[in-house]
């Protein structure tokens, strides 16, 4: 007897099992997993990048010292307004005062011994007019360097085109003076006496005066200076006292409300950069961002090289927008702007994130939810960029999608609980 009772117990525990595993089965089925969903709408998406850049004025010059020297008076202040002409820094001309006045002298007294009769010995003529040649070799050298200083000047924007040519007329001059002097020395030894070429010979002198009197009275001149244009004074960086060097940028005068926005570009993604694009410009703000547009204006036809913030070197090139600066916005020269660039776009498209996708049977599938439960759903991808997709085969607009695709307990068939 104890055979068919201990078998009837066994079949009886395991029917309980199986009612067991089939009750918790459907427990699990219908108790509802609760899940993050999102519904499919059409919408715009785009491929971006950003870049940081800087507010520069459209109209800006540099103010440089041409020949350095002490600054003896500053009458600006960094902001300040000024007009073009007006008076900003003075150097001290002591030395060059003194020097142009010796000169002026040495140029009287020499026209008055023309007018005399010149009878020194033939061999003292003949080694002041060496002399003469020297002297006006050295002057062509100095006024060769001085041009090669102005042109670097001229190049930067801090001189004016007349100053420049001035600088050329004064080397054109020294070398003119130059071969007179020659050509008065060669008369001297053909003539073999003390009184021939005696007019040429005063006149090469006097024209090398000439032209060291005018060669210094264009240092004094540069010796205060002066607003190139009306603006506004930046950059300031000097005090009374100081001693300036040649060529040393001593402020800025900008243009204000006229501005641009500087932004340096990778290499690789210029070539999706196009005259006349319109980019967004994003000025940071503790409360909110201030959002507004700006067009591509210039592209530079050779790049640089960059050091980026990990220290890797780059090669980027200069972009230049043109800001559509928003009624009540000020911005000034130094002001950082996130410049956002679109390379590609699409519109009236069905978009959902990236990370709701899983690769499915060679493909890529997403979790839907339809009547409430789970269900894979094979998808068919289109364009994207860095974070969102567009689904072109397997979605409809109104569609719900689970969001995290990797939530634990989600199968098919799954009872969904929409949060």
């Amino acid at each position: 007897m104890r055979g068919p009772v201990k078998r009837k117990w066994k079949i009886l525990l395991g029917a309980l099992v199986v009612v067991f595993i089939v009750g918790f089965t459907w427990y699990e089925m219908t108790k509802g997993l609760e899940a993050e969903v999102l519904e499919v709408h059409r919408g715009t998406i785009a491929k971006t990048f950003q870049e940081d850049g800087k507010v520069v004025s459209e109209v800006e010059r540099p103010i440089y010292a041409v020949y350095g020297g002490k600054i003896v008076d500053i009458l600006v202040k960094e902001g300040q307004g000024v007009k073009k002409g007006e008076l900003l820094v003075v150097l001290d001309s002591t030395e060059l005062e003194y020097q142009l006045e010796q000169s002026r002298a040495q140029l009287k007294s020499l026209e008055g011994e023309q007018v005399k009769t010149y009878q020194e010995p033939y061999e003292s003529r003949l080694r002041a007019q060496q002399l003469q040649v020297e002297q006006a070799q050295r002057d062509l050298e100095t006024a060769k360097t001085n041009l090669l200083r102005i042109k670097e000047l001229y190049d930067a924007g801090a001189v004016s085109t007349q100053e420049y040519e001035a600088a050329q007329k004064m080397v054109e001059t020294a070398e003119n003076h130059l071969e007179q002097q020659k050509e008065a020395l060669a008369l001297l030894y053909e003539s073999h006496g003390p009184t021939s070429g005696t007019n040429r010979y005063y006149e090469g002198r006097i024209e090398a005066l000439k032209a060291q009197i005018s060669s210094l009275e264009y240092k004094l001149s540069k010796s205060r200076i002066v607003a190139p244009i009306d603006g506004t004074v930046s950059g300031l960086d000097i005090k009374e006292g100081q001693v300036v060097s040649p060529s040393q940028l001593m402020m800025t005068v900008f243009k204000p409300g006229s501005y641009q926005v500087e932004v340096y570009v990778l290499t690789e993604d210029v070539a999706e950069i196009e005259l006349g694009m319109k980019v967004k410009l994003v000025q940071d703000r503790e409360d909110e961002d201030i959002v507004f547009e700006g067009t591509v204006e210039n592209i530079a036809p050779s790049a640089v090289k960059t050091i980026s913030p990990l220290g890797l070197e780059e090669q980027r090139v200069k972009v230049t927008i043109r800001p559509a600066v928003p009624e009540g916005l000020q911005l000034f020269p130094g002001y950082e702007l996130e410049v956002e660039f679109t390379t590609a776009k699409r519109e009236n498209e069905l978009v959902v994130p990236k990370t709701t996708l899983f690769p499915y049977e060679n493909g890529d599938a997403l979790w839907v939810v339809r009547s409430g439960r789970a269900k894979i759903q094979p998808v068919k991808t289109g364009f994207e960029n860095d974070r969102d997709v567009t689904i072109v085969e397997g979605l409809q607009e109104g569609d719900l999608v689970i969001v995290n695709p990797q939530l634990q307990g989600l199968a098919e068939g799954k009872k969904i609980i929409v949060k």
